[in-house]
């Protein structure tokens, strides 16, 4: 199979799935919004989710990963049921312990994100999530391990239309946030029963191994800062939101976030098949510059999809929503580029792993962190909510640049000079809208036409490339036919 098809089954396959779970809550969103008028019960309902984002990967401790590492180490059955049994127990543990330090330090914790004491049992339902979450983690993963696709399909589309069918109803009869939270851990806990009916010989039939454990924790704890950092990259811009201008503006950014996350479509479906096709190609003589093309590419396609979008991001949101919820399309641009910069630094930090030296990747995403806490303090007293938009997807910028910089010194990545000039282009098209023409659509259209004639005659060699091969490939199914 050539490397060019590897790439697209592995991305229409995988990534397919994950754009299957995604798409039911992005379309139920405008429905959401106009049964909860209240900008404010929405920003609750968001910080209850930073919550349960902080603590599940304290519950999982990067085991989850590890035990697909280990799970593979022997062909040996009994030693795979051992592996998934220990997983599953330690998650259990680390899980509870969690549960019970939320629960204990509910009102602290709800003055650490919400800037109130007054929010503890949504930290004590948020502690619930984790531990939820936590425990059932593991218990899919045999069907992953297994690779039975279609069963995540179908399970992540219940899970998802569960949710929100049952919060529609919950909210219908008077729950506000409470019922989005509340089908929340009901959906998770429906999850859990089924996969446990479908996976539980990997638990029963397995015991707890002492040496094996200290195999997951040597695999998984290493892994555990850098989903940390992650997640100050999607929360801390909703916590300092709540604690310097409340939950009303919160539910307005959130929403904003919600729909930006469109582009997460586009993120989910290269994650999906980009993880296979790294690590197969990863011995082939040209794999740098190959995998150099690739970024240059998926950075030509980012950009290009973000001036498309920009120009209509405020009508949709007028079409979409009501209320103080339109004015979450001014967070929306920022937001829509970032996931796709996530892509960019995660093809260059696969390099890294590659050849064993994932700490550049940490240490990048670490400095791209840092510099959006600082940028969010500092750009929310003066702009809003705009502003831990603009930070967030600031932090992302520089950890890009920085992990490109690296990379190309330690001879890991070449960048073309048109791909830098393609990035300046951008940087451009969004100075130029949003200080200029501010959001006037007959003026960003045009802009838009403009620097996108401009991006493609730096690529006219790729463009006629692509179209020489559809017209090949479709001569070709014609005399076949």
């Amino acid at each position: 199979m050539s490397r060019r098809r590897l790439f697209i089954e592995n991305i229409f396959v995988y990534g397919f799935i994950n754009v299957l779970n995604k798409i039911v809550p992005f379309l139920l969103l405008p429905v959401i919004t106009r049964m909860l008028p209240d900008a404010s019960d929405f920003g609750v309902y968001s910080m209850y989710t930073t919550v349960v984002g902080f603590g599940t990967p304290l519950a999982i401790l990067g085991l989850y990963d590890a035990m697909f590492r280990e799970y593979f180490e022997k062909e040996d059955l009994e030693y795979r049921y051992n592996v998934t049994t220990t997983t599953q127990r330690m998650n259990m543990l680390s899980s509870f312990v969690i549960l019970c330090v939320l629960a204990l330090f509910n009102k602290n914790l709800s003055n650490l994100f919400f800037g109130s004491f007054d929010y503890g049992n949504i930290i004590i339902l948020a502690a619930i999530g984790v531990f939820i979450g936590g425990v059932s983690n593991p218990i899919q993963a045999p069907t992953r391990l297994q690779n039975q696709r279609r069963i995540f399909v179908i399970s992540g589309l219940i899970s998802s239309f569960v949710t929100y069918l049952l919060a529609m109803i919950l909210i219908y009869f008077g729950f506000s946030y409470f019922g989005l939270i509340y089908s929340s851990i009901i959906a998770t806990s429906i999850l859990l029963i089924f996969f446990w009916s479908r996976n539980r010989m990997f638990f029963i039939k397995g015991t707890f191994d002492r040496n094996i454990a200290k195999e997951l924790l040597k695999i998984g704890l290493p892994l555990l800062p850098t989903f940390l950092i992650y997640w100050v990259y999607n929360a801390m811009d909703k916590i300092m939101i709540t604690n310097m201008l409340g939950t009303f503006d919160l539910g307005i950014y959130s929403i904003g976030s919600k729909m930006a996350q469109a582009s997460q479509l586009i993120y989910a479906g290269f994650a999906g098949g980009y993880s296979y096709f790294k690590f197969s190609t990863m011995k082939d003589s040209d794999q740098i510059e190959m995998n150099s093309r690739l970024f240059e590419y998926l950075g030509l396609i980012s950009a290009l999809a973000f001036i498309i979008v920009y120009p209509v991001i405020p009508i949709l949101f007028e079409l979409l929503f009501e209320g103080v919820y339109v004015q979450g399309f001014i967070v929306a641009p920022y937001l829509f580029l970032s996931p796709l910069l996530l892509m960019l630094f995660q093809v260059v930090g696969s390099q890294f792993i590659v050849v064993k030296k994932s700490h550049y990747s940490s240490i990048s995403l670490a400095i791209g962190a840092l510099v959006n806490v600082i940028l969010n303090y500092i750009l929310i007293q003066y702009i809003g909510i705009e502003g831990a938009a603009l930070a967030t997807l600031a932090g992302y910028f520089i950890s890009v640049i920085f992990v490109s910089v690296v990379a190309k010194k330690k001879n890991l990545l070449s960048i073309r000079g048109k791909f830098v000039s393609v990035c300046l282009l951008v940087t451009g098209y969004l100075l130029l809208n949003r200080c200029i023409i501010n959001h006037v659509f007959l003026f960003s259209f045009a802009s838009s036409i403009v620097f996108i004639i401009v991006i493609s005659s730096l690529y006219l060699e790729e463009v006629r490339n692509i179209f020489s091969f559809l017209k090949d490939k479709s001569k070709f199914n014609g005399e076949k036919e």
